[in-house]
């Protein structure tokens, strides 16, 4: 199930097709000279179950299978109760980055209850937990939990909200996978009305600590309530180490480059977070699963990278597609939408100091991309729900 091909001797083999597993058989050591042993050095091997128990006798071929699974630096497992547990460990979505560590000499003694608001900003939907008033130990694994759309909550992610010493608040935002990004142009301005609407912050002006620095937001109202919120996202960045890419040179505008055996032309920018905007005719006929990825991981991005699809309507308006890092596609992306028009102005498409729409799955965002760099974006935020959850 997990996509794994077995080898197995004849015994073994007739037994796994007998209960429905696909499995190749394999010749043993003293039957053919391509048998156990050279298959272990083919490099095709990630692990070995061998629960043979009839002793350490040198000559005995499950005693020169583990000899070469440790000369091969290969996991051997000697126990269907250990093999079973790296299965299932595998299978689960959870990994060392995203699973929390306990110290068992001082465990809770009870499950943990928290309060939770699902908000969303042009369709992308966080789940934000406010940690002026409560404490969360695993923001990663609560991610992974609660953002899965089938068993939990559902949402883009998780950001958390705490108190700051350089800041009115700070903020913290979680991906699908539980990777921690830099920032969210989006989450931000959740954050920001939040943080207004339960009096944590008494200010319409405020400024909220990320990973990518301090910004500022302001909250725009209509007949006394919050409809927008408008954020300072500071300064875009062009110079590909900064972003970062491995390509040389000031910036990466309109460069050709290989992604996954296709060519593209890219321009590169960070607002907040790495990204990598791409020109299309036709967006919406983009296979976004398949070629997303593909930018994701490629070589050029260290930190992986959010890729934009973008679709020029005219040069105060574009139709963008977004891949994410760490969620894949996403209803819109507030760093993107950003990064987009930077693209779009650094190749000669859109104006500087003007207001540009970009349309996207979940809605509009406005940004505008000033003459000193600064990066301004606009869009709604909203309250979804609220509740509670125990872990």
């Amino acid at each position: 199930d997990l996509g794994f091909k077995i080898y197995a001797t004849d015994g073994t083999a007739k037994i796994l097709e007998e209960n429905g597993i696909p499995v190749t058989a394999v010749k043993k050591i003293h039957e053919s000279e391509e048998n156990t042993l050279t298959l272990i050095e083919s490099g095709k091997i990630s692990y070995v179950i061998s629960t043979s128990s009839k002793g350490r006798i040198p000559t005995r071929d499950s005693v020169k299978i583990r000899r070469k699974t440790v000369e091969r630096n290969i996991p051997c497992l000697t126990s269907i109760d250990t093999a079973n547990a790296i299965a299932s460990s595998i299978k689960s979505k959870y990994s060392e980055h995203s699973t929390e560590l306990v110290d068992i000499n001082n465990m809770r003694t009870e499950k943990q209850v928290l309060e939770f608001t699902k908000m969303q900003g042009c369709g992308n939907d966080y789940i934000y937990f406010n940690c002026f008033d409560q404490k969360i130990d695993n923001p990663e694994g609560l991610s992974l939990r609660l953002a899965d759309r089938h068993f939990g909550v559902g949402g883009d992610g998780a950001i958390l909200m705490y108190p700051s010493k350089v800041a009115d608040a700070r903020m913290r935002m979680f991906n699908l996978d539980g990777s921690e990004g830099k920032m969210c142009g989006n989450g931000i301005r959740c954050v920001a009305k939040f943080l207004r609407y339960h009096g944590l912050v008494e200010k319409d002006t405020m400024t909220i600590e990320t990973l990518s620095g301090i910004l500022t937001c302001e909250l725009l109202y209509h007949y006394g309530e919050i409809i927008n919120v408008r954020v300072n996202m500071g300064k875009a960045v062009l110079e590909p180490k900064e972003i970062p890419v491995n390509i040389s040179g000031s910036k990466i505008v309109d460069y050709p480059a290989k992604i996954g055996g296709d060519n593209y032309n890219i321009t590169c920018v960070s607002t907040g977070n790495p990204h990598c905007v791409v020109f299309t005719k036709i967006v919406d006929t983009i296979d976004i699963e398949k070629i997303g990825p593909k930018f994701e991981f490629n070589e050029l991005f260290p930190e992986r990278v959010n890729t934009e699809f973008i679709q020029v309507i005219n040069n105060k308006t574009l139709k963008m597609r977004v891949w994410e890092r760490g969620s894949g596609e996403t209803q819109a992306c507030g760093t993107g939408a950003c990064a987009a028009v930077v693209a779009a102005v650094e190749n000669g498409i859109c104006p500087r100091n003007e207001d540009v729409t970009v349309k996207l799955k979940g809605g509009d965002l406005n940004i505008k991309y000033t003459d000193d760099g600064t990066v301004y974006l606009t869009g709604n935020a909203e309250i979804v729900f609220k509740g509670t959850v125990i872990i």
